[in-house]
């Protein structure tokens, strides 16, 4: 008995270190950054347009553009990305991943026409936070003015968690990453300790994402008839693979106002933070992946995962 009794307590104590140790691996990652010129930047030089597509309307962002024809932004993006490398954290280049994007789309043609650059970086790249950047300088006589705004946002929500903004100084220097650098020195730590903060919620209790289920057009049935002979309607079946797979003890999700027989939005999902082969964020397709196989198995309807955004799910059910 004493014999066993020790045998049990050794697995416990080796249970412990072995979560301790998977813990402590997820805790100890720093976030990975990008920096990238904000949309209202990219308006001002003519870098930003509204395009349709079959129906649909998004912002196409010409950052290339911006990049060649704003000259000091390529530096301040790279001034500002060194500062944070300096204090440990893991920089991803935009105007790099956006060329490697590029040569990726012409050898294999996989560009979804509904789905921006940026979109496609991040889902590609898969930064924990983006670091939006904002800057105007107004010259006046012999005094120079920097007004900007860089604001560190979640990739998956685009929730803004800290932000640095300066209404324009007076100085009599020009150079711009010379003027922004200083201006985040100035506000480091408190802007660290923002991503810090958000850092260790995700990482703890798993990253937010949304996830919305439609109907596709053509398809004769409703959300809330019968998912196959379960006697469960469609969409609290799907509700019960949400609480399957999300984050363990977790909340449950919330829906969104504006439910129909055809659409139901469910937000405030919260996911595993990290794909350990990968050594990358789970995305919400990646997420969705898991409960598709499940889903057409129990219900015996096509699932088409459609989803786009690092944290935007997209489920299409039809027959």
């Amino acid at each position: 008995m004493n014999h066993l009794l020790h045998i049990i307590g050794k697995t416990c104590q080796l249970s412990i270190l072995l979560f301790l140790c998977i813990n402590g691996q997820a805790q100890g990652i720093k976030p990975r950054l990008m920096v990238i010129p904000a949309d209202d930047l990219l308006k001002r030089l003519n870098c930003l347009k509204y395009i349709t597509i079959n129906g649909v309307t998004f912002l196409e962002r010409d950052y290339q553009k911006a990049f060649a024809d704003q000259i000091d932004l390529r530096f301040a993006c790279a001034a500002i990305a060194d500062q944070f490398a300096k204090q440990g954290f893991l920089l991803e280049d935009l105007e790099h991943s956006l060329k490697e994007l590029h040569n990726t789309n012409i050898t294999s043609d996989i560009r979804n026409l509904q789905s921006d650059a940026l979109t496609q970086v991040l889902n590609q790249v898969r930064p924990d936070v983006v670091l939006e950047l904002s800057y105007q300088m107004q010259k006046r006589n012999a005094t120079n003015r920097l007004i900007f705004v860089l604001a560190a946002k979640d990739s998956y929500t685009n929730k803004v968690i800290k932000a640095i903004a300066n209404p324009g100084l007076a100085s009599l220097e020009d150079n711009v990453p010379v003027l922004l650098t200083d201006q985040v020195l100035n506000n480091m730590n408190t802007f660290l300790n923002g991503i810090n903060e958000h850092e260790e919620d995700i990482q703890t209790n798993g990253r937010t994402i949304k996830l919305m289920v439609s109907i596709a057009g053509s398809t004769e049935f409703e959300l809330s008839n019968e998912c196959s002979t379960t006697g469960v309607p469609y969409r609290d079946m799907i509700l019960t693979l949400i609480e399957k797979y999300k984050q363990p003890d977790s909340e449950s999700p919330n829906t969104k106002p504006g439910e129909t027989d055809k659409l139901v939005q469910f937000i405030n999902i919260r996911i595993p933070y990290l794909d350990t082969k990968k050594k990358k964020g789970i995305s919400a397709r990646d997420w969705v992946n898991l409960m598709q196989a499940d889903l057409q198995k129990i219900c015996g309807v096509k699932v088409k995962n459609a989803s786009q955004g690092l944290g935007e799910g997209h489920i299409i059910l039809s027959r």
